[in-house]
């Protein structure tokens, strides 16, 4: 019984997803324009190379294995 409990977190998540697509797409917005963007790009470069430098720092931290 314990296994379902496990598996509601996911499908929560996934719930919660297509609900937000279909709320945005009712709402008129196109998440294939907004993601080809050029902000939309320029963003997530940023946000990517802060978690990048965020994981280097974290293994700078910790000792080698």
């Amino acid at each position: 019984m314990k296994k379902i409990n496990e598996n509601r977190g996911l499908v929560k998540a996934v719930f919660l997803i297509v609900i937000a697509l279909v709320v945005l797409g009712y709402l008129g917005y196109n998440l294939r324009d907004i993601a080809n963007s050029a902000a939309a790009r320029d963003n997530l470069a940023y946000a990517w190379g802060l978690v990048v430098k965020l994981w280097n720092w974290i293994k700078s931290i910790l000792p080698p294995q």
